[in-house]
Order: C-alpha cells, then sequence, then structure tokens
C-alpha cells in the first residue's frame, strides 16, 4: 500500500505546485470575474424576457444555471499553453527523462489548474450575488444532500474534462499546431455543455441523447443535481456514466499519447 502511494507522490507534487501557481494570476482572474459576471446578467436578462408571463419557477431554474456556468467557466475553458510550447520548441525531450506517467503527470497538473481556477472566480462571484437583486441571484442548491451530489460530480467532472483535453495534447504531438482542433472542439463543448444554451431547454425528445453525451459531464450533470436532489439509484447512474467517460475518454488519450511519444522526433541542435 506505501509503495502505491509513494508512485503516485510525482502527481500530487505536480498538483499541489500547479494549483499554487494559479494562485498567483489574481489580475488575469479579475478581469475573468468582470466578464462573467457581466456575460452572466446579459444572459440572465435575455432569459428574463423570453420566459415573461411563464412560470417564475422555469426562470428561477434557468437564472441559477446561467450563474453556475459562469461560475465555472474557467474549469472549461482553461488554456495551460505550457504542453504546446514545449513540443513546438522541442522541450517535451527533456520531459521524457522525468520517471513518470507523461499522460497521468500532465491531466494531474491540468485539474489542479482548473479547479483552482474556477475557484479564484467562484468566491467573489458568490459576494456579489448579495448584492443582486433578489430575482437575479441564484438559487440555493435543494438540500444539503444535493450540495454534496453536486460537489461530487463536479470533481468527477472535472477529471473527465482533462482526459478530454489530453486527447488534444496528443494530437498536437501529431500535426504541431492545436489552434484548429481547439477551435473546433472549444465550439462543440461550448453547444453542448449547455454554456450558450442550458441543455435542460433542448427538446424533451433529445434530452436522453444530450444528457449522456460526453461534453454534458462537465458541468451540465452537477447543474442538474444541485438543482434537483437525485435519488440514490439516479445519482448512482450519473456517476457511473461520467466515470465510464472517464474509462474511455484515458483510454483513448492515453493510446494516442504512447503512439506519438514512441514515434516522437525532436528536429534541431
Amino acid at each position: 500500500m506505501m509503495m502505491k502511494l509513494k508512485s503516485w507522490r510525482p502527481y500530487f507534487t505536480v498538483f499541489r505546485l500547479r494549483a499554487l501557481m494559479e494562485t498567483q494570476y489574481r489580475a488575469a482572474a479579475l478581469g475573468g470575474l468582470v466578464t462573467q459576471v457581466f456575460f452572466g446578467l446579459v444572459y440572465i436578462f435575455l432569459y428574463t424576457a423570453l420566459y415573461a408571463g411563464e412560470s417564475p419557477d422555469m426562470l428561477r431554474a434557468t437564472i441559477t444555471y446561467v450563474w453556475l456556468q459562469q461560475m465555472f467557466f474557467r474549469m472549461m475553458f482553461s488554456a495551460d499553453g505550457e504542453l504546446g510550447n514545449l513540443i513546438m520548441s522541442g522541450g517535451i525531450a527533456y520531459m521524457l527523462v522525468r520517471p513518470v506517467d507523461q499522460h497521468r503527470f500532465w491531466v494531474a497538473r491540468d485539474v489542479a489548474g482548473r479547479l483552482v481556477g474556477a475557484m479564484m472566480r467562484l468566491i467573489p462571484m458568490l459576494a456579489i450575488q448579495f448584492v443582486l437583486p433578489k430575482e437575479l441571484r441564484i438559487a440555493p442548491p435543494d438540500g444539503v444532500l444535493s450540495f454534496l451530489q453536486f460537489g461530487t460530480s463536479l470533481m468527477i467532472g472535472c477529471v473527465c474534462l482533462c482526459e478530454m483535453m489530453s486527447i488534444i495534447d496528443a494530437v498536437t504531438m501529431k500535426t504541431l499546431d492545436k489552434r484548429g482542433i481547439s477551435a473546433i472542439l472549444n465550439l462543440t463543448m461550448m453547444t453542448f455543455s449547455g454554456n450558450v444554451i442550458p441543455l435542460t431547454l433542448f427538446p424533451d425528445r433529445l434530452q436522453l441523447l444530450i444528457r449522456y453525451q460526453p461534453f454534458a459531464q462537465a458541468l451540465d450533470a452537477p447543474i442538474r443535481m444541485y438543482q434537483q436532489c437525485a435519488a440514490l439509484p439516479e445519482w448512482a447512474l450519473n456517476v457511473a456514466v461520467q466515470v465510464g467517460w472517464i474509462f474511455i475518454l484515458r483510454w483513448i488519450g492515453r493510446s494516442m499519447w504512447n503512439r506519438q511519444l514512441n514515434n516522437l522526433i525532436v528536429q534541431g541542435g
């Protein structure tokens, strides 16, 4: 048991170092905070006009959905260009000297950056809620159990998202340019993660497909648990879907990483 924990020490270390590094970007966090609050209010005003005369509960749920999407926007769309720079410069050759699993190393680093970056915006945005008119505020969770389900699902969703991003890194090793695949994935993610339009507003006949696709596991699934406490079987199913996507994406990402690292050619001298 001790040997297994010791083998994970490098990944805990890089997680901690990346988390500490992320706390230094306070100016970027402040800029992101202003941006997220602005767009959150814009979306809320649009939905308020759209739901005029409709059920206030539906509007309240949509406002909560929008705020949670904005609070965790940094987790969804995080740009860490260090690995890309190492690939382009050939510096990745030095990374291969480290006696660690490269795929696991960079996923651990990505998880830390996304979680800490999101937390740095989350806390001020929660404070801002107290100065907003009541009708524009985020609603509290459905209960303590609902909040615990939300937190657990959010952590799992972050790992799922990072496994997805590792596939982009593998493609970058092949193409030496991540702009194309990143643009495609970001557009797809914004659409099918609920960032542009809440997935709960999609037609009912598409809900089963929309709810269990991989992009929804990062934030849409946790938000659903925040808004309505799920029964144990339903919650277990939701978590199983998230974990299942982690294994699928991890298998794809690791396979691509191994293939690219085995065929890696560093040019220059």
